[in-house]
């Protein structure tokens, strides 16, 4: 019995940047508010899990957008279960925007873990899954891994209350951000996002402090690194521009 479903959003002003576009920061979040909505609606979300001293914790991700929607559009986001193995499951994703229009995909690979031990739990224990799976893969591909990169240090942070979340770490979102800000504000302006990669290695938790290394491989090519004086590299991440023409914003 394989499911897919389908949930609605409305864009507003919170989720968009100053080009009026979503924010790579708020598509990550309605990707992830996705999978914990179907997760819930299937039996398995954070809430039943955390009872058992369970939670889910973001591995992979891939994304990958031929147009990020804008203000006052509806980006619907289907998403279904591909595969579930002993360690990690695969969960994918489809976007259309108001119109439509398939407008991107992503792919995703989690992993459940023992909050009290902080490792990882084999995913038979909730047999359920199976029923979930749909064997079907999306154009994103699978996340794969990121290869490690020196770099220029390209930003900074040090990890305060409001970036921890209920699994008691940094939210997968503050990474995005933290990557997102290592470009100046005109180079959003004649580029647009095409594909991000991202690899989570580590838990970042409150208090540490770190670094985010840049370096570009390709023109409008970037890999990252993300690490910690306390617990060296916590992450890696890929992000692929292309160039779009020049938007002029009133500021």
């Amino acid at each position: 019995m394989g499911v897919k479903k389908k949930y609605i959003y409305d864009i507003r002003a919170h989720d968009v940047d100053f080009r009026r576009r979503v924010s790579l920061r708020s598509l990550t979040g309605l990707l992830l508010l996705t999978a914990g909505r179907n997760a819930d609606e299937n039996g398995f979300g954070l809430l039943e899990l955390q009872t058992e001293h369970y939670t889910w914790v973001l591995s992979r991700l891939a994304v990958e957008m031929e147009r990020f929607p804008t203000e006052e559009d509806t980006l619907s986001v289907e998403t279904w279960i591909e595969h579930v193995g002993m360690a990690f499951t695969s969960r994918n994703f489809r976007m259309t925007d108001g119109s439509g229009t398939v407008i991107g995909h992503a792919a995703s690979s989690w992993a459940m873990i023992d909050m009290r031990t902080r490792r990882s739990v084999r995913l038979d224990t909730i047999p359920s899954m199976q029923h979930f799976v749909v064997p079907e893969g999306t154009p994103a591909g699978e996340p794969v891994r990121i290869g490690d990169t020196e770099g220029e240090t390209a930003n900074s942070f040090t990890v305060k209350y409001s970036d921890i979340d209920i699994n008691g770490h940094v939210n997968s979102m503050n990474y995005v951000q933290w990557l997102s800000d290592c470009f100046p504000l005109d180079f959003y302006r004649t580029h647009h996002i095409r594909r991000f990669e991202i690899n989570f290695l580590k838990e970042i938790t409150c208090g540490d402090s770190g670094t985010v290394r840049r370096r570009m491989t390709a023109p409008d090519d970037y890999l990252f690194r993300i690490e910690t004086q306390e617990k060296g590299i916590a992450c890696r991440a890929r992000i692929l521009f292309k160039e779009a023409p020049q938007i002029n914003v009133a500021m």
